[in-house]
């Protein structure tokens, strides 16, 4: 019977002897410990706040890029609109040029057939080079048109990417 309460007093003192360097290890170690937790926490505080700041300052920036681009995307649908409005002018301007000078003919081949045969070859030549300056006019607006489609085009492709970025951006930020 006297094994157990050495073993008892044994246990109470190795007991007391961890309690005694628990104690130790929050005298040495507690304030630094303390600091070392509080200065986490601040950091974390500090970390938060700058992350919300920094989301709120892409969505403006965001937000007037993308305003940007649909200025820019409305102000070169108007320029599209006034290059089609000038070169549908310019079609009707030469339309009623042509039924002008075919009307001229028709009152010079009645006046007389030598005068009208040199003023047929002049007007074929006149409409020659309406037609060949209406052509190439018409090819440039198409390749204008064509330009400014591809620019229209990329634009689209440039807000799907950015579209992309803010979805990356946003589920990264959720999931950190």
């Amino acid at each position: 019977m006297s094994e157990k309460p050495n073993k008892t007093d044994s246990n109470m003192q190795s007991s007391d002897t961890t309690n005694e360097l628990e104690q130790l290890r929050f005298i040495v170690f507690g304030e630094a410990k303390k600091s070392i937790e509080n200065r986490i926490d601040t950091i974390h505080s500090e970390l938060t706040h700058s992350i919300s700041a920094f989301k709120e300052q892409q969505i403006i920036q965001f937000s007037h890029m993308q305003l940007h681009f649909e200025n820019a995307l409305n102000a070169l649908d108007k320029k599209l609109q006034s290059i089609d409005s000038h070169h549908e002018d310019n079609h009707n301007n030469l339309i009623k040029a042509n039924e002008t000078l075919n009307s001229a003919l028709e009152m010079a081949e009645s006046s007389g057939k030598d005068d009208a045969d040199a003023l047929h070859d002049r007007i074929d030549k006149e409409m020659a080079a309406l037609s060949a300056n209406f052509d190439f006019k018409y090819a440039e607006a198409m390749e204008k048109l064509s330009k400014v489609t591809h620019e229209l085009t990329d634009t689209k492709t440039d807000r799907k990417t950015l579209a992309r970025l803010l979805a990356t951006m946003a589920s990264n930020l959720e999931t950190d």
